[in-house]
């Protein structure tokens, strides 16, 4: 029997939820006997959703022995760590066990990822844009430098990026913007939940779009995850295996 499993960080908002992780549970019903998703975040698992392992207990309690593991990371940090530590073990269980990798792991997953992204923003010229990612340890935000480098080689010179957690931080681009060219910023994020109502679109002074405000740069927000476009939800589980 056929199972695929999908595993999120997870988010408290349930209407972004709706438009990002919601719609790629939706498109994979068809794909298999046996369709779950779950989380990592320990937050999220406080209160509510299925933890990883025990959604690998369920498979296997119902008698799936072919299990497809697709994971909507972004980045092969801690989380992707731990979700390696668990699933690994079950292996003995299933006649076949795929495990997929994060969004951005091999070379060729940046310059996918910003074709594809120029592609849904899409980047005019006369505007710049600023990626926001999460951001980890220094060794796995070294992966937006090479995200903004596949950019440079497309010729998208407007194309920054800054962390919420590390370095570039929001700061560290404001000698790098043109003051006279409106700043799109864009969360580099699988939904729009509470980092971007909170730490990217807000009002406080801790947010990224009030930092560029006071630094007077005419901003915009975009207010969607990676997840509501289609072309992502195609990475994450390519048309090849729907």
């Amino acid at each position: 029997m056929k199972g695929i499993l999908i595993v999120h960080h997870g988010t408290f908002d349930h209407e972004a939820k709706a438009r990002s992780l919601d719609r790629l549970y939706q498109e994979s019903l068809h794909l298999a006997d046996v369709v779950m998703e779950c989380y990592v975040s320990q937050k999220i698992l406080a209160k509510e959703g299925l933890s990883l392992d025990d959604a690998m207990k369920k498979m296997c309690d119902l008698g799936v022995d072919d299990l497809h593991v697709y994971n909507s990371l972004i980045v092969p940090g801690r989380a992707y760590k731990q979700f390696l530590k668990t699933v690994i073990p079950y292996s003995t269980f299933f006649r076949h066990l795929t495990l997929e990798k994060p969004l951005l792991n091999e070379q060729t997953d940046f310059s996918n990822l910003a074709r594809i992204l120029a592609k849904n923003y899409p980047i005019e010229a006369d505007k710049q844009y600023v990626l926001v990612g999460h951001g980890a340890d220094a060794e796995v935000n070294k992966m937006y430098s090479r995200l903004e480098a596949a950019f440079l080689k497309l010729d998208y010179t407007q194309v920054h990026f800054a962390l919420l957690r590390g370095h570039p931080a929001i700061e560290d681009l404001f000698d790098e913007l043109d003051p006279k060219k409106k700043v799109i910023v864009c969360p580099l994020m699988m939904s729009a939940g509470h980092h971007v109502a909170h730490d990217v679109k807000d009002d406080q002074e801790s947010s990224i779009e009030r930092k560029l405000i006071d630094a007077h740069f005419d901003v915009e927000v975009l207010d969607q995850g990676l997840l509501e476009y289609q072309d992502i939800r195609d990475l994450i589980i390519p048309k090849i295996d729907r």
